[in-house]
């Protein structure tokens, strides 16, 4: 495993599901960190910026405060390629929610992270990577549950989540 992530942070919602087993099966087989990270939902990808933990809690905690708690529902899976890893990345789609999704990720990086990203953002679990897509791969049934607040973590030196904290959305996040 390449640790090129160890020493970042990044935001992250941790979905809670009936049945997250079944999702977990599939990563535990396509994914390299399903037994180091549960499934999650990247908000913003891992970053390296000078910023403490408490002044991004605030800065989070304001822009969240917004956002009151998401109903989302996750069902089919996608093949996105990804040109420069020649894989294809196995999505779990987001069905419901997404938009207020996209909204929270723009949000982090435009008036929190203050640094640019893709445009192209899709919100989504991973399930892993393939080299060719695979009819084979499929997982059937519908996830639904609300989503509360979201995770900053610490990315450890094995890849590993060290949670740094979190934020509950639609309320005021003193320190």
């Amino acid at each position: 495993m390449n640790y090129i992530n160890a020493g970042k942070r990044d935001i992250l919602i941790f979905p809670s599901f009936k049945g997250i087993e079944k999702i977990q099966t599939i990563r535990n087989k396509y994914d390299e960190l399903a037994n180091i990270i549960p499934p999650h939902i990247t908000l913003a990808f891992p970053f390296d910026l000078p910023i403490s933990n408490e002044k991004l809690k605030e800065e989070l905690g304001q822009i969240l405060s917004k956002y009151e708690k998401i109903d989302i529902t996750c069902e089919g899976i996608s093949f996105i390629k990804d040109e420069i890893i020649n894989k294809y990345y196995i999505f779990l789609n987001i069905t419901e929610g997404n938009e207020t999704i996209k909204n929270i990720n723009k949000d982090i990086y435009e008036k929190v992270l203050k640094i640019p990203k893709s445009s192209n953002y899709i919100p989504h679990i991973t399930l892993g990577t393939v080299n060719e897509i695979d009819a084979n791969i499929t997982l059937n049934e519908t996830f639904e549950t609300t989503i509360e607040n979201i995770i900053v973590e610490s990315i450890g030196k094995n890849e590993e989540s060290i949670i740094e904290f979190k934020i509950e959305l639609g309320k005021e996040n003193k320190q």
